[in-house]
């Protein structure tokens, strides 16, 4: 039972209590009687959450270098190495910014100056990237019990503008681009990410073994998550696959940089004048002919395997016209 005294000849109102079998006493910084009061029933309600498995009071103060360290360790043992990557330098960069502060002291106001201060490097697509990151980490330290709740979960993102959505091929396009390309292998590759809409690695890490050609069924097991998908393919991609040969365990035995940078040349050849144009781009134009012929959201988001249909709604401006239209013609 917690009680209240003041020491002789003081003025300020101190609150004796016994915490975890150890005598406390504290004081509370005040002389008023009714705010000493206050503080005491706070803290017995502090110490009765903490009985019932509740409280914060003894949560371990982590220091911010101290958690990317351990978060870091999960980051690697457990995703893709790229999105570890991006975890290890989105981590540092925030925390150059705020210093070696204790994760208790991170405020909401914090993430918002880190945007702020990012904006004048780089573009808010990118500052977007970094902050979902950070903000993914200290959910993460909130659920470990380093943190009462994760003080960035409320910080929006950075609002992008149109000339930043993501930039798709064309169907004139993606002639022009499959006419420059005389090697059968890499021309497949190509077509591959068009009808999948998978990412570079996820295609260049398959094995014949995930491909069912009887379900027609892809299974990407190594990805950006971490999450292996199956995604369901047509008859177009069926015909091109049927084409190749088994000449090994891989049916796109490629390496990362050689296909960046091939494809680069190739698009270079092609003529197209989009120079916003590359090899990701082909996981945009899966996406956004799919919803372009009216596939939903939700579904668009999960052939695509993102954690949220939030990230796949950069596509929603491409809403059919014809069903914009539909809905105008309800009247009640």
């Amino acid at each position: 039972m917690a009680t209240l005294f003041q020491r002789k000849g003081g003025v300020l109102w101190y609150v004796d209590f016994v915490y975890q079998g150890i005598r406390y006493r504290k004081s509370t910084k005040t002389p008023d009687r009714k705010l000493a009061e206050l503080f005491l029933k706070d803290l017995e309600v502090k110490i009765a959450r903490d009985n019932l498995g509740f409280s914060e009071m003894n949560r371990k103060e982590v220091r911010l270098s101290k958690f990317i360290e351990e978060y870091l360790e999960h980051s690697k043992a457990e995703k893709a190495h790229n999105t570890y990557l991006l975890d290890k330098g989105a981590l540092a960069k925030f925390k150059d910014l705020f210093g070696d502060i204790h994760l208790s002291k991170v405020t909401r106001k914090q993430g918002e100056d880190f945007k702020v201060w990012q904006l004048q490097k780089v573009k808010p697509v990118s500052v977007n990237i970094f902050f979902r990151q950070i903000k993914a980490a200290f959910e993460t330290a909130a659920k470990w019990g380093y943190l009462r709740e994760n003080p960035l979960r409320d910080v929006k993102q950075c609002k992008v503008k149109n000339e930043n959505l993501p930039q798709f091929f064309t169907k004139p396009e993606i002639k022009l681009l499959l006419d420059v390309i005389p090697d059968g292998d890499f021309k497949r590759l190509i077509l591959f990410y068009l009808y999948t809409g998978c990412r570079r690695n996820e295609a260049l890490n398959l094995t014949w073994d995930d491909i069912d050609m009887e379900r027609g069924k892809v299974t990407f097991r190594i990805t950006k998550s971490g999450k292996g998908r199956i995604i369901p393919f047509n008859g177009a991609l069926r015909e091109v696959l049927s084409a190749m040969q088994r000449k090994g365990k891989k049916p796109f035995p490629f390496q990362g940089d050689f296909v960046t940078h091939k494809f680069k040349d190739y698009l270079k050849a092609s003529g197209i004048q989009n120079q916003s144009l590359k090899l990701h781009s082909l996981r945009h134009t899966f996406a956004s002919h799919l919803i372009m012929e009216g596939v939903d959201v939700m579904t668009v988001s999960k052939l695509l395997g993102h954690s949220s249909v939030k990230v796949t709604e950069i596509y929603a401006h491409l809403v059919p016209d014809h069903m914009r239209a539909s809905v105008e013609r309800l009247k009640f």
